[in-house]
């Protein structure tokens, strides 16, 4: 075999082994999780109310730098419209016993955690991105009906959240029909 096409299928080998952040938000969902789908009957339920129900749920298929996952589904239908994909960056039951130097050691670990993800992201998907008051949140519509949020905020965790925006939109609007009434 031509070394160069020894070198082009490592590359190809190589690129389709890589957990990037943009394969995990699609149109169709997330880390194996479709939009339009229900929890699978293992979920635990985690909280919610009358227009969304979170629950805990394990990723058919998990990307190695996240420990646990959660889908927010909506309240009447069942269906999923966001999942979130969560990295522990310290416990959170240790926050009060954190020093001030600790609790920002673990903000800087969760800053660059987010800066690693989103550069695993596609140039084109990272210019879709904005982070509006530089806390390390960065989120945006990566297309249509389709919205990706990177965040770092709190320093004991990491989120990463994709959401079928047109699902979120129907609940909205059962839930809250006077937002979307027409004045007269």
């Amino acid at each position: 075999m031509p070394r160069m096409a020894v070198i082009a299928a490592l590359f190809a080998t190589a690129v389709a082994a890589a957990p990037f952040g943009a394969e995990a938000c699609s149109a169709t969902g997330a880390y194996g999780f479709s939009f339009g789908a229900k929890p699978a009957a293992d979920a635990k339920r985690l909280r919610g109310g009358n227009a969304s129900v979170w629950y805990a749920v394990q990723a058919p298929k998990p990307d190695e730098r996240f420990d646990r996952y959660e889908v927010r589904t909506d309240t009447k239908t069942g269906e999923i419209y966001e999942i979130d994909a969560i990295r522990t960056i310290a416990p959170m039951a240790s926050a009060p016993k954190l020093t001030a130097e600790d609790r920002a050691q673990n903000v800087q670990r969760a800053h660059a955690f987010v800066a690693e993800y989103r550069a695993s992201l596609p140039p084109e998907t990272q210019a879709l991105l904005a982070d509006k008051y530089r806390t390390s949140n960065w989120q945006g519509s990566i297309a249509d009906g389709l919205w990706l949020e990177m965040s770092a905020t709190a320093g004991w965790e990491v989120t990463v959240v994709c959401r079928d925006l047109r699902r979120e939109l129907g609940m909205a609007r059962r839930v809250l029909p006077e937002m979307f009434e027409q004045s007269k």
